[in-house]
């Protein structure tokens, strides 16, 4: 592989695993500065993580996954089959970002009202 397809390579790697603490963060209810906090960086180097523009050592990705409760394997899955597409879609989020508020909702007739609403709209 020549250096710049190397190069590219890790920067996906970097990007698909940043994506992956970023989706189960967002499941999880979590803030970026909650999760943060609990492995010990600013939330501004998470931030980083999550988009793939810092490297994230074994020994942070092994605190994350304790912090997210997955197992590293996790993070590792499905790279041998990356290819340039965000393994995380826009839609994807949304929908996570959606259940996450919806799950804060704590009258269940302001939860029932929005399930009607959402299911007027299809």
């Amino acid at each position: 592989m020549p250096k710049d397809n190397n190069y590219n390579y890790i920067k996906e790697v970097d990007k698909s695993i940043g994506n992956k603490i970023y989706s189960l963060r967002l499941a999880k209810g979590l803030s970026r500065k909650q999760l943060a906090a609990s492995i010990n960086v600013t939330h501004q180097q998470l931030q980083k993580y999550e988009k793939g523009t810092n490297r994230i050592s074994i020994g942070r990705l092994l605190l994350i996954s304790k912090a997210l409760n997955k197992n590293i394997s996790y993070f590792y899955e499905a790279l041998e089959t990356t290819n340039n597409e965000e393994l995380v879609t826009q839609h994807q989020r949304m929908c996570i970002e959606v259940s996450r508020n919806f799950m804060k909702l704590k009258n269940p007739t302001h939860q029932e009202a929005i399930n009607t609403l959402i299911k007027s709209l299809i």
